[in-house]
């Protein structure tokens, strides 16, 4: 890329840009393009689709992606009919909405229908207290795309076996009938869900989607983002967009950077892709993002990953918590501050307040998950309830997820926990007692989209996005997670730390966390007038 003073950048592309391209445009088999973190993946897309015959269209893996590529197509002048951007769900659903116009959205869909059958005495007794289980096995069977042709007969129990025993959804000491049982139930489940097509939840918007073989506007290209995080309904659905015969499919992602497996996507897509749709391998080694010091830390875990001949050497280090204080200067927007775990951010937000730093932790739906847990009792008014709710609430986690060897339901469910826990601190700290209280603590902590003052996010959250400086906090103390048991959960554990160290521009540095008399008095006068005033 090359610029002068008040005109756009000019795209030339890499050797590796241009090979891809080439083939792109002359060629006429699928692509799996392997992009390392930074490798100008988005810009090449855009760039690519610019000059592809026919029509195209871009399949991100968020919303925000989608508005970013949007944006980019946009203002090199391509017209949506030419290629246009959209998530998975959007595109499918707007696909739906064709055959059911007055199709209403309900994400407590299939928790409503088991419900709805435990008051009507449909469900055994003894199943009741399993029912969480059967619901998000539903939801994986949806996303495996099981009672699609291909995909599985939604009778066939071996199918939902093979789920539950990739996700652990099982106690392997649990009795072969209670197994039976469950998967009995989630398929009557299924069943139901799938008889209403007017209701539907996010998993459905694809899945039911194809199920139902809804007439898909098709292109003669098109091309999945982060493609190392989808699963089988959403490679389904590029097929079903696909012009047939002459349709291309171009998936463009790193298996090193898959980490959402636990959402249920497959961690080796990029594999099943290249087989499934015949398609050559290109590579974009070259980060563009990172420093020189930065990619050579990177590669332990990624050999192949290089940084560019121009890229600036960079900077690792070490910094207690004080010390990052000291040079409050650089705690800005282009900061942030990554945690494989919230409770350690949410520690540090209150620490970094104390000392009148602007921050917020990215994820308002993170914020929701703790509201909705800190007043699902509604008979407590006060902190000490609240904490002693909580303390039983874990228990009962535990108890329910540790024979079933769930440790991953464990760590979140402590995260949750511990996570509260401060933010308690924190409304005790400022004189505040009561649960209203903490639901306005957390509201305003989290937010969506940071930017302009410093964000603290999980890693995972941290995906796609970069910044000049990134504190990685608490590293060795939190990566990897010891709950990771399964051999995917190990391998997504390592990718995270990939993922954390190339989100830095210029400079990484190992945060150790901040000493416990920094996290005091927690919430500046403004946010605690929010607090009075909601108390």
């Amino acid at each position: 890329m090359s610029s002068t003073a008040g005109t756009p950048a000019i795209y030339v592309p890499s050797p590796q840009q241009a090979a891809f391209q080439d083939e792109a445009w002359n060629g006429t088999s699928s692509i799996v393009l392997i992009a390392v973190a930074g490798a100008g993946k988005s810009t090449t897309i855009v760039h690519t689709v610019s000059r592809m015959r026919g029509s195209s269209i871009i399949l991100a893996f968020g919303r925000k992606i989608a508005a970013e590529l949007k944006e980019k197509l946009k203002k090199l002048g391509i017209d949506w009919k030419k290629a246009e951007a959209s998530t998975c769900h959007a595109i499918a659903l707007r696909n739906y909405r064709k055959r059911f116009s007055g199709v209403r959205i309900d994400e407590e869909k299939v928790g409503r229908i088991t419900a709805g059958w435990i008051d009507t005495n449909r469900i055994d007794a003894s199943l009741a207290p399993h029912v969480g289980v059967v619901v998000q096995l539903v939801g994986l069977a949806k996303q495996s795309g099981v009672g699609i042709e291909g995909c599985g007969d939604i009778e066939d129990t071996s199918v939902w076996e093979d789920i539950a025993e990739h996700f652990d959804l099982f106690d392997e000491e649990a009795t072969q009938k209670k197994a039976d049982d469950l998967i009995e139930l989630a398929i009557e489940v299924l069943k139901e869900s799938n008889s209403n097509p007017e209701v539907i939840d996010f998993n459905d918007m694809i899945y039911l989607a194809l199920l139902y073989r809804v007439k898909m506007w098709q292109y003669d290209t098109v091309i999945i983002d982060e493609a190392q995080d989808t699963n089988t309904v959403r490679r389904l659905l590029a097929r079903a967009l696909m012009k047939p015969n002459t349709g291309r499919l171009f998936a463009v992602g790193d298996p090193h950077q898959a980490i959402f497996g636990f959402t249920g996507a497959d961690n080796d897509s990029l594999d099943i892709i290249r087989q499934e749709f015949g398609a050559k391998e290109m590579p974009l080694t070259v980060t563009y993002r990172c420093p020189k010091t930065v990619v050579k830390f990177a590669q332990s875990w990624v050999n192949h990953i290089q940084a560019h001949p121009t890229a600036p050497e960079g900077k690792i280090s070490l910094e207690t918590f004080e010390q990052m204080i000291q040079q409050r200067d650089r705690l800005n927007g282009d900061s942030a501050i990554l945690c494989r775990n919230t409770r350690p951010l949410v520690n540090a937000a209150f620490a970094l307040i104390r000392e009148k730093v602007p921050c917020r932790i990215e994820g308002r739906d993170i914020g929701e998950q703790l509201k909705k847990l800190a007043t699902r009792w509604k008979s407590i008014k006060t902190i000490p309830e609240l904490e002693d709710k909580l303390e039983d609430w874990l228990e009962k986690e535990k108890e329910r997820w540790l024979p079933k060897k769930k440790m991953s339901k464990i760590q979140e469910a402590e995260d949750k926990f511990e996570t509260l826990k401060v933010i308690m601190d924190a409304c005790r700290e400022d004189k505040h007692d009561s649960i209203t209280a903490v639901v306005a603590y957390i509201d305003n902590i989290f937010a969506d989209n940071v930017e302009g003052i410093l964000t603290l996010a999980t890693i995972h959250r941290s995906k796609g996005r970069e910044w000049k400086r990134v504190y990685w906090l608490d590293r060795f103390g939190t990566c990897p997670s010891k709950y990771a048991s399964m051999p995917w959960e190990k391998e997504q554990e390592i990718n995270l730390q990939y993922v954390c160290a190339t989100r830095a521009q210029m400079e990484l540095i190992d945060l150790l966390p901040p000493l416990p008399k920094q996290v005091a008095k927690h919430v500046p006068d403004n946010d605690n007038k929010k607090a009075e005033a909601a108390a």
